[in-house]
């Protein structure tokens, strides 16, 4: 008896390995959801604009919660035009084409340069690429370092939902470095980012006082 129920455990445990990592890779497991499938906006005076060149399938937010946290893939330039939303630096542009929206935001030109690289070289040949973000006074108020132990408070590895990335032969599960936006602004610039979903209307909406 004590036998039969061995190997009933063991083939119910080989049987949930394969489970796991399935369910992994659909992101089961994690607080966060990457918005492959909404179309991100930004409220101003109660009317929503397209935030594009800001990409959904690079921003990511908490799946619950009434004070849900908005993310940005760290290595991607779009983090600068997040730093120009919560500074005001941008034009509205009514259009009438989508009717679920009331226009489009016009990032403007002059503003300093936020999101910085930096090469920090270990000797003539190796180095790691530094991501530097900068406040409207040119201060450094933050640090990526890519090959640093994860920063848990200001650095989160999400998982992409369902999507895979090729590397030669081989893919694997889309998970990349996300970095709060949300606890950076608020920490950093004093700037609050509220995260409304639209469900119905796929629209995820950003307000940033």
């Amino acid at each position: 008896m004590r036998v039969k129920i061995f190997i009933f455990i063991f083939i119910i445990g080989i049987l949930c390995v394969p489970a796991y990592f399935i369910m992994r890779s659909f992101g089961l497991f994690q607080d966060e959801k990457v918005l492959v499938h909404y179309k991100l906006a930004v409220e101003v005076k109660g009317k929503k604009y397209d935030a594009w060149p800001l990409i959904s399938s690079f921003t990511a937010i908490d799946k619950k919660g009434d004070d849900r946290q908005l993310y940005y893939r760290v290595e991607d330039p779009g983090i600068e035009y997040l730093f120009q939303l919560a500074y005001g630096q941008y034009e509205l542009r009514p259009s009438k084409e989508n009717p679920f929206l009331d226009g489009e935001v016009h990032y403007t030109m002059d503003h300093p340069e936020y999101v910085r690289e930096e090469k920090q070289y270990e000797n003539a040949n190796d180095y790691t690429v530094l991501t530097h973000f900068y406040n409207q006074q040119e201060q450094m108020i933050y640090t990526y370092n890519p090959e640093a132990k994860l920063d848990k408070a200001y650095v989160r590895s999400i998982i992409t939902a369902g999507m895979t990335r090729t590397t030669g032969r081989s893919s694997s599960t889309v998970e990349d470095n996300y970095i709060n936006i949300s606890k950076l602004f608020k920490d950093k610039l004093g700037v609050h980012v509220k995260v409304d979903v639209d469900e119905d209307n796929k629209i995820v909406t950003l307000a940033m006082t």
